[in-house]
């Protein structure tokens, strides 16, 4: 499902616009599909709520306002348009100005009467936030800002035209006192601020109407961002063959644990069987053969010599390396801990891989020690940071990163020719060559503890394993563990659920999309 930026929506208006339909057309369409979608709501509450404030701006947006406020006025509602910026630009909003004006629908100008907008405001029980459309970017002024504190601390319902006022739509960042809606109508297609955070956080339900725009010009724009629905996602799995076995299902290798950090390799070998692995190995220290043996019941073990501080040894490493030719997908970095002999283990590991290598955790941290062991891999490389150890491989600040989440991460691919699964709020997947970058739409902060990304990192490698692309795989594993943290929390609340209860949930939610 493409997320389509302002640029490219601009694009797909002016190619319509080309081929017969008017912007006049388009905004009476929007408002229309606007004030239905409204109505329906409404009626399907039975709250019995008719007095609305329209609250238009004085671009494109505020002209889909101002059709709103007509439309929902011949319904029978109580309609009142407030101009929050001014009188209206362009030549469509005009017109449709000029049409409230002639069915005498009651007007406020908040410039000229700030009391009386606010009182107006305080009283309605329904508010249309129609000031600032998909362009906006930039601070809100101080009597714009107070007009939205406003509607905020309303008791009223809020619909945003679009986006709601303050959002930026290409990057999901928002201003200061941006407005925060019940409910987003999204015109014509979703856009990047409708799933990233924190500009989601504003949008409530997400509702996308069609405004009449062929599909052919949408088909005319090469998107970028695209995100996933779950009917999407079950596409992307192979099927399962009645006459396969254990080796068909793939195998996997967690190269994962350390002496103090057993429950890393625990949680990534455990979910890779969960995955629908058919064979999981794990390539652990010997010390921690005990705590490990006990966790584990279906795994195979492979203890390797461990060094004094209770990690991987490098005297390990000839053994480790000689049976790399036997896996189909290899996870290293879960709690491996970063010294010397780790660096040497995951290096040799990278160069001398015959299959596929997903790196996590540590195995980014001694990556970032030396971001040229990347090039020397022979296999496709899927990395899992989240954003402090991106900022360690690309030695840029994670206030930067965060920035620009899906640019940092396309850049990251390209450079390296490798998927990225840029971990936190809306996980940004990119994989080098590609202009495709998918935003992620599922999780919570149930997510945010120690064993998540173990946990994930696991799923990566147990569905590259059954023969998915490093980007199927990637996206798949983000989307299902974003989607498993929200199924989890129904019971368990994202203030108490751990990583071992998604763990033992994963099997049920597969099936919604195996």
């Amino acid at each position: 499902m493409r997320l389509l930026t302002a640029e490219e929506m601009r694009q797909v208006e002016q190619h319509a616009a080309k081929f017969g339909l008017s912007y006049q057309r388009m905004m009476e369409n929007a408002g229309a599909a606007c004030a239905r979608n409204i109505r329906n709501v409404l009626e399907k509450s039975q709250s019995g709520k008719r007095n609305i404030c329209v609250v238009c701006g004085k671009g494109n947006n505020g002209g889909d306002g101002f059709v709103i406020a007509r439309k929902l006025r011949e319904s029978g509602y109580g309609v009142t348009v407030i101009l929050a910026n001014g009188y209206p630009q362009s030549q469509e909003s005009v017109y449709m100005y000029k049409a409230v004006l002639d069915n005498s629908i009651p007007t406020v100008w908040y410039d000229a009467d700030k009391v009386k907008t606010l009182q107006c405001i305080k009283n309605c029980d329904v508010i249309v936030d129609a000031v600032f459309g998909f362009g906006f970017y930039g601070v809100i002024n101080e009597d714009t800002a107070v007009l939205f504190e406003n509607m905020n601390s309303s008791d009223a319902i809020v619909f945003s035209v679009d986006v709601p006022s303050g959002a930026y739509c290409d990057s999901g960042l928002c201003a200061e006192h941006s407005v925060k809606a019940d409910y987003t109508i999204a015109i014509s297609a979703l856009k990047p601020s409708h799933v990233m955070y924190p500009a989601a956080s504003l949008c409530g339900d997400i509702i996308v109407v069609g405004i009449g725009i062929p599909e052919e010009s949408f088909g005319f724009v090469d998107s970028t961002l695209y995100t996933y629905n779950p009917k999407e996602i079950s596409v992307l799995f192979p099927g399962r063959e009645m006459t396969g076995n254990k080796g068909t299902f793939g195998h996997v290798l967690c190269i994962c644990g350390s002496r103090n950090m057993v429950g890393a390799a625990t949680l990534s070998a455990s979910a890779a069987l969960r995955s629908g692995a058919g064979l999981v190995t794990v390539a652990f220290p010997e010390c921690m053969y005990i705590p490990l043996a006990t966790k584990l019941t279906e795994t195979l073990l492979m203890p390797l010599e461990a060094n004094m501080e209770g990690t991987l040894s490098a005297k390990a490493l000839p053994k480790l390396i000689e049976s790399l030719d036997k896996y189909d997908a290899i996870l290293i970095g879960c709690g491996l801990g970063v010294n010397d002999d780790t660096i040497q283990v995951v290096s040799q590991v990278i160069a001398n891989a015959k299959c596929p290598v997903i790196i996590d955790a540590d195995g980014i941290n001694i990556v970032s020690t030396d971001i040229n062991m990347l090039r020397k891999a022979a296999v496709p490389v899927i990395l899992t940071p989240h954003p402090g150890e991106m900022s360690r491989l690309i030695k840029v600040s994670v206030e930067n990163i965060q920035s620009d989440r899906a640019a940092v991460a396309k850049n990251f691919a390209d450079n390296f020719l490798v998927t990225l699964a840029l971990k936190g709020a809306n996980t940004i997947v990119a994989t080098g060559g590609s202009h495709r970058v998918y935003v992620n739409s599922t999780g919570n902060t149930g997510l945010s503890k120690g064993g998540s990304g173990d946990l994930l990192a696991g799923l990566v490698a147990g569905f590259v394993a059954q023969g998915m692309s490093p980007v199927d795989a990637t996206s798949a594993a983000v989307y299902i563990h974003g989607y498993l943290g929200e199924s989890v929390s129904e019971s368990s609340s994202v203030r108490g659920m751990l990583p071992t209860d998604m763990l033992e949930r994963l099997p049920e939610v597969m099936a919604d999309f195996t």
